[in-house]
């Protein structure tokens, strides 16, 4: 089974990605802030991230930089934001990340997106 990470702090939005991924028999894991994400990263492995980019604690980006600085290998990851600005869709390729889709999600297109790298 395929394990994702959602890393989102509104409840709503979390629930929504939550059960998607459930009932498309993915196994899904929660953080609500950047440093919980942080270190269910660091302790265990996931095929795929959902990440928002606007956390509290630490946000996406922080996050990646974080990990990147550290050498902790980082698997796919998909940025879900509501702010789908040029300036953070650059900031994302400079990690390798071409995955954005914007919230609200359209749930056809995120479960394209999900599983083009989990169903392979």
């Amino acid at each position: 089974m395929k394990n994702v990470l959602i890393v989102e702090d509104n409840e709503l939005n979390m629930k929504l990605f939550f059960d998607i991924l459930q009932y498309q028999k993915y196994s899904p894991d929660k953080a609500f802030d950047g440093l919980e994400a942080y270190e269910k990263i660091k302790n265990n492995k996931f095929d795929l991230i959902i990440l928002d980019i606007q956390l509290p604690k630490l946000d996406g980006f922080s996050l990646l930089e974080k990990l990147n600085k550290e050498k902790i290998k980082i698997p796919t990851v998909i940025i879900a934001s509501a702010c789908a600005m040029d300036s953070d869709k650059a900031r994302a390729k400079k990690f390798g990340i071409d995955n954005y889709i914007t919230k609200p999600i359209d749930i056809n297109i995120f479960l394209k997106m999900v599983k083009q790298y989990l169903d392979n």
